[in-house]
């Protein structure tokens, strides 16, 4: 049954002058799931969970840190439904399985297992992903959410580029990975790339040990939430029209780099897609000018599966209208805009996030265009590094957690 989804497509200036020079267009593109009621009114049911709880307890975990994250596995454990699937694994220099894939029945039992985690020794990260993922195919299913939460808190030793292949073997599987992140001192562009090659999302940083069960209940209230899964846009260009960028702007922030595009089309993996939380790509398009007339410039489709296994489609058109006449500046689409405001900032704060990491100070200075749609927290800290100061590792992960989330306040 179609209508599970609905995918619409707003330009950032859906009216523009023509001028005989190629002009930059945004089009933000949305898929949204139905939050319709299932067979004669009632609530839809959720899908059943497939679910790896992969964990280091490399021995920086040691104390708190470790304790938190075994408490929150616990909560996990208590709310899942009976006939979900849990499997734990546990890494440090080695790995081991500490609750085999299995529906979660004796619940006693398996925190039992999960409290006999200890501290162990250093950090190789793909080897918990690899037996997680054998945990997960046990049950994987067109009919379940298949999912990795990784949480780790230090960097992985000499095997970044395996990670990065298991995450893509992940992705071709309609397995996501949901990356975590604790402490000050783990590795940004690895888990953030993991989660995004597999079509999960972005590492989540989890500041204090103590916000570990909160944000593993997020995590299950997401999963809990998917409507359908292993969505795919695509984006299809028509004549005099290039892409110069895709960003992602909602659950949250993340520009998804040259690979997404070419000559002819932008194709973005989107994974699952909740109820209630909708997903958006923002497209930064330059369109050759056109005489006065409508005209179609893109159409977006978006390819899913339902719950039943069966595989739908949705499109949409990009509509832009040229005009010899004048089109004000107010004409144009705040939702857009906005979402290419904050993008706009959240990339040169990347930026100088970037450029501080690497060479110790900052050079790049940010004009009130970008910091006016900041916090205040972030807003000192980053006046604090173009003043010449210093930060910790646990200011830098801040800037960035919270720059990536600036369009959930829209």
């Amino acid at each position: 049954m179609a209508g599970e989804v609905t995918l619409t497509c707003q330009m950032g200036r859906p009216r523009v002058t023509t001028t005989g020079s190629p002009q930059l267009a945004y089009a933000l593109v949305e898929a949204r799931a139905a939050t319709a009621a299932g067979a004669g009114g009632s609530a839809a049911a959720r899908l059943p969970l497939n679910l790896a709880l992969v964990l280091d307890h490399s021995g920086s975990m040691r104390g708190e840190k470790l304790r938190s994250v075994k408490d929150a596995v616990k909560l996990v454990i208590d709310h899942v439904s009976d006939s979900d699937i849990v499997s734990v694994v546990v890494f440090d220099d080695n790995v081991r399985v500490v609750v085999p894939a299995q529906p979660v029945r004796d619940r006693e039992l398996l925190k039992a297992a999960v409290d006999g985690i200890k501290d162990g020794g250093g950090t190789s990260m793909s080897l918990g992903m690899n037996v997680g993922m054998t945990e997960l195919r046990k049950n994987a299913s067109p009919h379940v959410v298949n999912r990795m939460i990784l949480l780790t808190d230090g960097a992985t030793y000499g095997d970044a580029d395996r990670c990065r292949r298991i995450a893509d073997d992940a992705g071709a599987s309609g397995i996501g990975i949901y990356p975590l992140g604790i402490g000050a001192d783990w590795e940004e562009d690895l888990l953030d790339n993991v989660g995004q090659r597999s079509s999960g999302l972005p590492a989540e940083f989890i500041r204090r040990p103590e916000d570990a069960l909160g944000i593993f209940q997020q995590q299950l209230q997401s999963a809990e939430s998917v409507a359908v899964r292993n969505a795919q846009l695509t984006v299809r260009l028509y004549g005099g029209v290039t892409s110069r960028r895709a960003v992602r702007v909602l659950p949250i922030i993340a520009d998804l780099g040259p690979s997404v595009l070419s000559d002819t089309h932008v194709t973005v993996g989107l994974g699952d897609i909740e109820r209630d939380t909708p997903q958006a790509v923002l497209l930064e398009l330059m369109v050759e000018s056109k005489p006065a007339g409508v005209f179609r410039i893109a159409q977006a489709e978006l390819a899913y599966d339902l719950p039943s296994g069966q595989r739908e489609v949705t499109r949409t058109d990009a509509i832009v209208t040229f005009t010899t006449d004048p089109v004000p500046a107010d004409e144009s689409n705040p939702q857009v805009m906005n979402y290419a405001e904050k993008a706009n900032a959240h990339r040169l704060v990347t930026r100088v996030l970037d450029e501080y990491k690497s060479t110790g100070k900052v050079t790049i200075r940010l004009n009130p265009s970008v910091t006016r749609v900041l916090d205040p927290e972030t807003q000192r800290l980053l006046d604090q590094l173009q003043a010449g100061g210093q930060l910790s590792g646990d200011e830098i992960k801040t800037i960035g957690s919270k720059t990536r989330k600036l369009t959930q306040q829209f």
